[in-house]
């Protein structure tokens, strides 16, 4: 079985897994609202992904030895149950209309309210609206909801105390690290004076850490040792530096599907490695045109392209991809030290090589 199958038998195990999670949850719920708000978090989270979280875990699990890996799939859905709280949340703030090419959950309850009650104007100084307000805060709550039902899968499953314990802390160092990240994303918006270092650092947190926790909770549920857990969560953190580098690339690619407009990150003001580097090494008139747009959710396609072509002319488009690739060497370089089973071995390097080859 090759890469790809593997991710698609997984990725339909996940998708089973997550249906009857959310459906015993929903019969659980009496009132008619949480049943509908229930509904809601069932259809965001199982909109089409990769679920590379959890086919990740599922994969670690494996790697380690040769064990009855169905014990692991009614688990494997917690990392992406969190992954889905933290999307929530990242629409609220990026002030997103869509997330995989439907309603945002803010917007979702926006179109509630304005369906069963009358919108007014609303005198608060974050708000204008009743509905926005109402929205906003109903999607806080789905996103909170989803990260509990994440501790919920592990806590209701048939692990023992002592898995279950483990299982907690890995996922909510996690969390905690994601989160971090998330602060660093925001000071580096708000900061003119970005170093590379600096989105480094949010890289590791925002997108690295969820993904390196994934696979040690995985491994750690099948009795990894302290060293594979050391090898696999640098192995784990490189893939997922490299993960958000290529993230980065494919926004400002012809030909690549982010699922958003080319050059969003850029129009929202998010600062990646590509942009720090143009602006570094690039001449008055390249610093300018990207300047221009960077923050300006309005700025037409025309002067968008503009400073894609002023980032790449500078040589920063290929400097962040060799960079991303010199990552995925060191990673390959702590898999071999891990230990792992045949099969795993070969997932995970393929896994790395994914991350900087995926165009999606």
């Amino acid at each position: 079985m090759d890469f790809e199958q593997i991710l698609e038998k997984y990725r339909r195990i996940v998708d089973r897994e997550l249906n009857a999670f959310f459906d015993k949850k929903t019969g659980q719920e009496k009132d008619d609202f949480l049943k509908a708000s229930c509904s809601h978090l069932k259809e965001f989270t199982l909109r089409p992904g990769k679920r590379i979280r959890p086919i990740a875990a599922i994969m670690a699990y494996k790697a380690i030895k040769d064990s009855y890996e169905e014990s692991i799939y009614p688990v494997s859905i917690a990392p992406e149950l969190f992954h889905a709280s933290s999307l929530i949340h990242d629409d609220i703030m990026d002030e997103d209309r869509l997330r995989r090419n439907k309603a945002t959950m803010h917007r979702i309850f926006e179109d509630h309210f304005k369906k069963k009650f009358k919108d007014k104007k609303y005198p608060g100084e974050l708000f204008d609206s009743h509905s926005k307000r109402f929205s906003v805060s109903m999607a806080i709550i789905q996103g909170n909801l989803l990260y509990s039902l994440s501790f919920s899968s592990i806590l209701e499953s048939g692990l023992d105390d002592k898995r279950k314990s483990l299982s907690l802390r890995i996922l909510n160092d996690g969390y905690c690290n994601t989160n971090k990240g998330q602060v660093f994303d925001l000071l580096m918006a708000a900061d003119e004076k970005i170093d590379e270092k600096s989105y480094i650092e949010m890289a590791m947190g925002k997108t690295a850490c969820p993904l390196s926790a994934a696979i040690l909770f995985g491994a750690a549920l099948n009795n990894a040792t302290d060293s594979q857990l050391r090898h696999l969560e640098k192995y784990s953190m490189l893939a997922g530096l490299a993960f958000q580098i290529q993230d980065d690339i494919i926004d400002i690619s012809e030909g690549m599907d982010k699922g958003r407009d080319i050059g969003s990150d850029l129009k929202r003001g998010n600062k990646t490695l590509m942009v720090i580097r143009a602006l570094r090494v690039g001449d008055e008139k390249q610093r300018k045109t990207i300047l221009d747009i960077i923050g300006k959710d309005k700025t037409t396609n025309t002067r968008t392209r503009e400073a894609i072509n002023a980032i790449k002319e500078t040589g920063s488009l290929s400097y962040a991809s060799d960079y991303a690739k010199n990552r995925i060497k060191e990673a390959k370089k702590c898999l071999e030290k891990a230990n792992l089973s045949r099969e795993g071995h070969e997932f995970f390097s393929n896994f790395a090589d994914y991350t900087i080859t995926r165009k999606t």
